[in-house]
C-alpha cells in the first residue's frame, strides 16, 4: 500500500504564509520594546540635567551662589523645552537645506500618536512623540552644560537672553546637519519613485510619434521630386553652350 504525500497542499500553505509575512513586513511597525527603551533613555537624560547637573554645578560654587546656579540650569531646561516644541524640532529634524530644516513641523504640526519616526534599521520605526522627547532632552542638556563655564560670572538676565539665541543659532543647525536623515525607508521609497519615473519617461518616449522621414520602399510608384537643375533638351536653342555639349 502506498500513500501520496500532500506536496501540493503543503506548497500552497507555504506560499500563503510567505505572502502574509511579506505583507506584514512591508508596513513599518513600531516595536513596543524600542519605544520603552527610548522612554527610559529620555528619563535618564532628563535626570542627568535636573537635578543631576544642577546639583553638580551647585556643589562647585560658593554656597551663596548655589541657588543662582540651580535657577540657571532649571531655566535653561525649561526655555529650551518650550523652544523645541515651538520650532526647534522642525528646524532640526525636517528636510530643508543641508544646513537647517524648515518650519513644516513648527508647533509640532503633524506629530500625532500614530506618526512614526525612522531609525537606522529598515522597517523599524518608533513613535515620533517619543523621538521628539528623546531629542528634546539632549537639546536641553547641551546648553545647560555651558552654565558651568560662566557660573558666578553672569547675571540671570544675560543668561536668559543668551540661551535662546545660542540654541537657535548654534544647536538647531548643528543637530540638523549631524543627526537628521530621512531614514532607510525613505531612501528605498525614493529609489522606487526614481525607478518608476525612469520607466515612465522611457515609456513616454517609446510611445511618442517618430519625426524621422520614412524611406520609400523598393518598387514603390511614389515619385521623388528632384532638387537638381533640369538637364538641357536637344530642342533648346542651338546657340546655347549646354546644347552644344549635349547634342
Amino acid at each position: 500500500m502506498t500513500f501520496k504525500r500532500p506536496y501540493g497542499a503543503g506548497l500552497a500553505a507555504l506560499a500563503v504564509g510567505l505572502f502574509a509575512a511579506t505583507a506584514a513586513y512591508a508596513e513599518p511597525t513600531v516595536n513596543k520594546g524600542d519605544n520603552a527603551w527610548m522612554l527610559t533613555s529620555t528619563v535618564l537624560v532628563l535626570l542627568m540635567t535636573i537635578p543631576g547637573l544642577a546639583l553638580f554645578y551647585g556643589g562647585l560654587v560658593r554656597s551663596k551662589n548655589m541657588l543662582s546656579v540651580l535657577a540657571q540650569v532649571f531655566y535653561t531646561v525649561c526655555i529650551v523645552t518650550v523652544l523645541w516644541a515651538l520650532y526647534g524640532y522642525s528646524l532640526a529634524f525636517t528636510g530643508g537645506s543641508d544646513f537647517i530644516g524648515g518650519f513644516s513641523k513648527a508647533f509640532l504640526m503633524g506629530v500625532t500618536p500614530d506618526s512614526k519616526a525612522a531609525t537606522f534599521s529598515v522597517d523599524a520605526n518608533i513613535s515620533e512623540l517619543v523621538y521628539v522627547c528623546f531629542q528634546m532632552t539632549f537639546a536641553a542638556i547641551t546648553p545647560a552644560l555651558i552654565v558651568g563655564a560662566f557660573a558666578e560670572r553672569m547675571k540671570f538676565a544675560a543668561i536668559a537672553l543668551f540661551i535662546p539665541i545660542w540654541v537657535t543659532v548654534i544647536y538647531f543647525p548643528i543637530a540638523h546637519m549631524v543627526w537628521y536623515w530621512p531614514g532607510p525607508d525613505a531612501i528605498q521609497d525614493a529609489a522606487k519613485a526614481l525607478a518608476a519615473a525612469a520607466d515612465g519617461d522611457a515609456k513616454t518616449k517609446a510611445q511618442a510619434p517618430s519625426t524621422r522621414s520614412t524611406p520609400t520602399p523598393a518598387g514603390s510608384s511614389r515619385r521623388v521630386r528632384s532638387t537638381s537643375p533640369a538637364a538641357p533638351s536637344c530642342t533648346s536653342t542651338p546657340a546655347s553652350p549646354a546644347w552644344s555639349a549635349r547634342c
